[in-house]
């Protein structure tokens, strides 16, 4: 899908569909960083058939948001590009990354399937202990044979260091991206200035036809 298309329809309108199939599915990271930046939220991702992802859109009526989507607005009609790149503090202290927002919004939905169902490390590492026990039976059983019991042991070890790992690994990459995310939205606010006072979202196409 071509970036006017995409903005086209993000429009004010309180909900917008993107039904997306075959190889368009590479644009929903673009596609959630552009409704991001003109005022929505994605609310659902979902998969209706094979080879199909429909992505649903929300507009977020909180004051941040909608200055933000003013700004972005604003941006368009002067020539400017929508999606930015961020620079993004890296671990070492002074040194930064840049970050495109298509990868923060990548990040974003990511961060919100984690929250979604935070139990999904435990769950990834049950499965790696039960894998891992059973190497370990199978080695009790072919102890008669010492070569395939070591090997059973071999590939069971790994197994289990994963699964105690897991949990925390999941667990500190969350909280790095989120403080990233974090980060990234509370610059992008101070970007943005104070809030306007609530309202009805304006009609985005008549403001469109009248800076024409």
């Amino acid at each position: 899908m071509k970036d006017p298309e995409i903005i086209e329809s993000f429009d004010g309108r309180g909900r917008v569909e993107f039904l997306l199939g075959g190889l368009e599915g590479r644009h929903s990271d673009k596609i959630a960083a552009i409704g991001h930046e003109l005022g929505y939220g994605l609310r659902t991702t979902e998969t209706p058939s094979r080879g199909t992802l429909r992505l649903v859109f929300v507009r977020d009526d909180s004051p941040t948001a909608r200055q933000r989507a003013l700004q972005s607005r604003e941006r368009l009609l002067s020539g400017g590009s929508l999606l930015q790149t961020w620079m993004a503090p890296a671990e070492h202290l002074g040194e930064s990354s840049a970050v495109t927002d298509v990868e923060m919004a990548s990040t974003r939905r990511k961060l919100a399937a984690y929250e979604e169902n935070p139990n999904g490390g435990r769950n990834l590492a049950a499965v790696l202990t039960l894998v891992s026990l059973g190497c370990l039976v199978l080695a009790g059983v072919l102890r008669d044979r010492p070569g395939a019991a070591v090997a059973m042991v071999v590939l069971g070890v790994p197994f289990a260091v994963v699964a105690a790992l897991t949990p925390r690994w999941m667990r500190r990459w969350y909280e790095k991206n989120r403080r990233l995310m974090d980060l990234h939205d509370q610059q992008r606010a101070g970007r943005v200035g104070p809030p306007p006072p609530p309202g009805h979202p304006p009609d985005w196409r008549s403001a469109k036809e009248g800076g024409q």
